[in-house]
């Protein structure tokens, strides 16, 4: 695999310094540059290997959301939202020093890369979404927050990895190689010890309720080229949302995964592929 550097950055946001991580691949000097965002509960690693595909002609930032990997976790739970999320992200934009940005994000990451492409001014000049749109029923939402921040601890490692692959099985698809790196990628040990999930468990206090979510507005407003990768059996990204994003806004180009829920791994030939050729567009 392609060499990485992890680095840190200090971000003001939530009235403090907070100290993100993010995973930095390809030559530092290469002005062609990739952000990459991850979904809810999950952390930068998830990149790894679009990004080592991505790396001989990119440099890919691939980010650790507060709360989430080796970033800070926020001391006051319900300032977790998107305002503090794109204070963030904006903050690795500007040390990338790219004034073309191409945004790939999964899930919670593709809306804060929609959030930002409909900004005025916007550095974001290709959009690549990983099973998310602009409409999420609650259902779906429900549907995946059903064990979201219940903190379970594990006595090894690999019960670890066993619980996030009963868990998560509506990803990949994943090879068993796959399965366990998704898996270790997912934990973090204790001082005792034992295994937990890699993110603040304090995430799940957000006290809105889960009702639809409608962005359309947001939608309209995008002039970037868009790639949209739908996980078919995704319970996040109906089909109805699908063929509307393909017909209204920027016209979604959309890549088909079969027999993947929420959402694509990123790891298969067939998806990579997708990307890079999108970005060679």
């Amino acid at each position: 695999m392609t060499n990485f550097t992890d680095k840190n950055l200090k971000v003001f946001a939530a009235n403090r310094f907070l100290r993100i991580r993010y995973r930095e691949w390809g030559t530092s000097d290469n002005a062609k540059v990739v952000v990459c965002v991850h979904g809810l509960s999950r952390n930068c690693q998830d990149f790894d290997d679009l990004a080592a595909a991505l790396a001989s002609n990119w440099r890919v930032l691939a980010i650790d959301m507060p709360g989430r990997g080796d970033s800070d976790w926020l001391e006051e739970k319900n300032d977790y939202g998107y305002q503090v999320y794109e204070a963030v992200c904006a903050a690795v934009l500007a040390r990338s020093g790219g004034d073309e940005i191409v945004w790939i994000g999964t899930s919670m990451g593709g809306i804060i890369g929609m959030r930002l492409a409909s900004r005025p001014g916007t550095p974001i000049v290709k959009l690549v979404l990983n099973d998310i749109g602009p409409f999420i029923p609650a259902e779906g939402r429900r549907h995946n927050q059903a064990d979201f921040g219940k903190d379970p601890r594990f006595k090894s490692e690999k019960l670890g990895i066993a619980h996030v692959r009963e868990t998560r099985s509506a990803f990949g698809p994943f090879g068993e190689a796959s399965w366990q790196k998704f898996g270790r990628d997912s934990l973090r040990q204790l001082p005792d010890g034992q295994w937990t999930l890699h993110y603040d468990p304090g995430l799940s206090k957000i006290g809105a309720p889960v009702q639809d979510t409608n962005n359309w507005h947001l939608w309209s407003q995008i002039t970037c080229p868009v790639l949209t990768l739908w996980g078919k059996e995704s319970k996040l990204l109906p089909a109805d949302v699908v063929e509307r994003m393909a017909t209204t806004g920027p016209n979604s180009l959309i890549h088909e995964v079969p027999g993947v829920g929420h959402c694509p791994g990123l790891t298969t030939s067939d998806e990579i592929d997708a990307i890079r050729t999108f970005l060679a567009s």
